[in-house]
């Protein structure tokens, strides 16, 4: 600029030009704009990510039947981003728990948008999710989300939970879904498990304990 200012002559100006890489940064300046941006508003996500989980003991705790849960959760899901995304449910006796039915439907919608993300991720085609609900072990209320899509790397198994860590593509997900979930079924006296399917895909378990008749 202060060559340009001073009218230095124009071999000189064209010299400046091409050492400082004038041309190059201007190519790249856009590129650069989006994901400063990106970036930010990724930060956004996060933070609004951890002051959902502070509160994840915070709301009124009912009994809740599971059964309505997954049914909300399926209808908002498919109704926003997942809308190719063939669900397999069937529900059954109610599945009674006690707990905040606001939190309970943020993990199970977060359930069935990651499975639908995997499928899609993969290309299978048409993305499925099958949702079967029972009761597991000690008694528990179990609800069982499958996915046709790749599966989970076994190293990654171990991580799927932390805070931050996610195996979507840079943009695509904060990495603080699946430990939020995680957190709120703690705070409820469950637990969510994770393995690889032996046909393929991944399979969350979601597990409760079961609330005393009224």
């Amino acid at each position: 600029l202060g060559a340009i200012h001073q009218a230095a002559p124009a071999s000189e100006q064209a010299a400046l030009r091409a050492r400082l890489r004038i041309d190059h940064l201007l190519d790249d300046l856009p590129s650069l704009m989006e994901g400063t941006l990106d970036g930010a508003q990724r930060t956004a996500d996060i933070v609004q990510g951890l002051k959902r989980f502070s509160a994840v003991d915070r709301g009124e705790r009912t009994r809740v039947d599971l059964n309505a849960v997954v049914e909300r959760a399926i209808h908002w899901v498919s109704k926003g981003t997942a809308q190719t995304l063939q669900v397999h449910w069937q529900p059954g006796a109610p599945c009674w728990v006690r707990g905040n039915a606001g939190q309970l439907l943020q993990v199970l919608m977060n359930l069935v948008q990651n499975a639908h993300d995997a499928a899609t991720g993969a290309g299978v085609g048409q993305p499925q999710v099958w949702i079967t609900a029972g009761t597991g072990e000690h008694g528990l209320l179990r609800i069982s989300v499958q996915d046709n899509g790749p599966g989970i790397q076994p190293e990654h198994l171990p991580q799927v939970f932390e805070p931050f860590f996610t195996t979507k593509p840079v943009g695509a997900g904060t990495g603080l879904g699946l430990s939020i979930s995680d957190g709120i079924v703690e705070q409820h006296g469950g637990r969510l498990r994770v393995a690889n399917r032996p046909e393929g895909g991944a399979e969350f378990t979601l597990e409760l304990p079961a609330s005393p008749a009224a």
